[in-house]
């Protein structure tokens, strides 16, 4: 009996104790939760997931390899390469967001390895640190490929655990710092240009000012109305520029470049930001394809770089290429209501005054008929879309090109309250076309704008089919009211 209590008293003792040695020790780290997620394709993917984060919080990726440390930041409205002072590459920054934010390994590698060189993860490693808007960092350690060549080893820091992920997520780390540099290093977005001013190689000056959405002044070399056209193709020329080459980071000297006095200088002026000019120097003697290659930079900014030259020729072409074609100012979709007066005198039937208006997607007369075919909308289409590739002046009197006694008179009104009222006035000298035919042209202008241009008799033609489809209609009108009187007298109808 003594010897069996004996016993329980120490069976007791090793409860209590493994109890202690339970409520005292750490508990056991949780396994990684594993992650099904199903992918664009429809396809599904399977993994540990290594990072979590929104993609707008990554401010900082510091990418420490064995001979040179490259850190992208974010600086005010863009990113920089600290150090030197070269834009980074939008889409180096965009696809540390997209293949990083939700990171999934691919498998499990090992726990604790003895010899991480085994893995490209020892002394060739390349480090990388994120950091995030909140203070936050996280770190990872990018080894070498698998034997499969479509995966690469990663092992996230601190910690032991080493991972193989999908080989788009890493592979760029090891790229030459160039990759890491905006080639397109003037770029903007077109929308936000509130002016645009150019010095050109031979001393002329080329200005836009923007007056409306997507209205354009021409500032200099005179001040016209300028085609929104043609000023956008000018601003998607710089935007566009590329560098072929990158020459310099910070440069004591420019005039090895002729960057100390440029031959171009163009100027994209913003409202919420600084402008973007770029400075043309000497060309380096190259070319890239057709184009020969300059030297360029954007003033305040150190990096000098080699581009295509080729923009200068759009830039230097005759001013008048710039002025305002379709000087109506108006989208035809949007036109509502169109009072026409025809006064051409060689058929006096069709000299009036009609007005047709859109009501539920249909054109109708005054009195709510339906108008039948397409005639309002072509006078439509025609007079808000008329373009001219011929100003004749910048003003006149209205006598002097018929404006006081117009052939054509139409008047729009848009859904947005716009109204514009285009005039066709007397006819001017014709035009031969490239197929030899003599070509009829007249003189118009917009009756708030001063300038007078000479355009085909487009909108003529169409006026006069809209006078002829009225005159159809008021002799039906007619001959109905006499259908209806001769009925009326029958019936014996007061």
């Amino acid at each position: 009996m003594k010897r069996f209590r004996g016993t329980l008293l120490a069976l007791l003792v090793l409860l209590v104790l493994g109890g202690v040695w339970y409520a005292v020790s750490p508990p056991a780290p949780d396994a990684p939760e594993v992650v099904t997620r199903k992918k664009k394709d429809g396809t599904r993917e399977e993994g540990i997931p290594l990072f979590v984060f929104e993609k707008q919080d990554l401010v900082r990726v510091e990418i420490a390899r064995p001979t040179e440390t490259i850190v992208l930041a974010e600086k005010g409205d863009g990113w920089l390469i600290e150090g030197k002072q070269c834009r980074a590459s939008r889409s180096m920054v965009n696809r540390h967001k997209h293949q990083l934010h939700d990171l999934l390994s691919r498998a499990t590698v090992i726990e604790a390895p003895d010899a991480l060189g085994l893995y490209g993860l020892g002394d060739s490693a390349i480090h990388v640190k994120l950091g995030f808007r909140d203070g936050r960092a996280r770190s990872f350690d990018v080894g070498d490929p698998n034997p499969s060549g479509v995966s690469y080893y990663v092992r996230p820091t601190p910690g032991e655990v080493v991972y193989t992920v999908k080989k788009s997520a890493v592979d760029y780390y090891a790229l030459d710092l160039t990759e890491f540099c905006e080639r397109r290093f003037a770029s903007f977005d077109s929308k936000d240009v509130d002016a645009l001013q150019a010095t050109l190689p031979d001393g002329r000056e080329l200005g836009f000012q923007k007056t409306g959405e997507r209205s354009w002044e021409m500032t200099q070399p005179r001040a016209v109305p300028a085609d929104d056209g043609e000023v956008r193709s000018l601003l998607g020329r710089v935007s566009a520029l590329k560098a072929t080459t990158f020459v310099a980071d910070e440069p004591t000297e420019l005039a090895p470049y002729g960057l100390d006095t440029p031959r171009a200088r163009i100027s994209v002026r913003f409202s919420a930001r600084k402008p973007v000019t770029v400075l043309v120097g000497a060309r380096t003697g190259e070319k890239d394809g057709d184009y020969f290659l300059s030297y360029m930079k954007l003033d305040g900014e150190p990096s000098v770089y080699a581009a295509r030259d080729g923009m200068l020729e759009d830039y230097a072409q005759d001013p008048a290429t710039f002025r305002l074609k379709r000087f109506v100012r108006m989208d035809p979709n949007r036109v509502a209501r169109i009072t026409a007066t025809w006064a051409g005198g060689e058929d006096r039937d069709l000299d009036k005054t009609v007005t047709v208006r859109m009501a539920a997607d249909k054109w109708q007369w005054e009195d709510g008929v339906l108008v039948p075919g397409s005639t309002p909308r072509r006078v439509a289409q025609r007079a808000a879309s008329l373009e001219s590739d011929s100003l004749v002046a910048e003003s006149g009197p209205d006598a002097t090109y018929g404006f006081d006694r117009p052939v054509a008179r139409v008047e729009m009104h848009d859904l947005d309250g716009v109204t514009r009222t285009l005039l066709i006035g007397k006819q001017g000298p014709s035009v031969t076309d490239p197929e030899g035919r003599e070509r009829t042209r007249w003189y118009a202008r917009v009756d708030d704008h001063p300038e007078v241009y000479l355009v085909d008799d487009g909108v003529n033609e169409v006026v006069k089919d809209l006078m002829r489809e009225h005159r159809r209609k008021a002799e039906g009108d007619a001959e109905e009211a006499v259908r209806h009187e001769r009925i009326d007298k029958e019936l014996g109808t007061p």
